[in-house]
């Protein structure tokens, strides 16, 4: 599971910069900007903390990709 796509994603649903994101979670903007290139994570707490505010399953992004796909429809469906 891409979970750097996922975010920018759901940060780009709620028309959020990463300089937002990461005012809210206390990090730079250059750590969500490698959270969003896949070169790093956040920590375990940090994932639980945005997987409330950009509402998405841990379950889901840590087992599989079937929560990707659901994004990934929904923002074609969009377009």
């Amino acid at each position: 599971m891409e979970i750097g796509k996922l975010l920018k994603i759901r940060r780009e649903q709620k028309n959020l910069t990463q300089q937002q994101v990461a005012a809210k979670f206390h990090v730079t903007r250059q750590t969500v900007s490698r959270w969003e290139n896949d070169k790093s994570y956040p920590n375990i707490d940090t994932l639980v903390e945005l997987s409330f505010f950009f509402d998405f399953s841990l379950d889901e992004i840590l087992k599989g990709d079937d929560l990707m796909i659901e994004v990934e429809s929904q923002r074609e469906d969009e377009e």
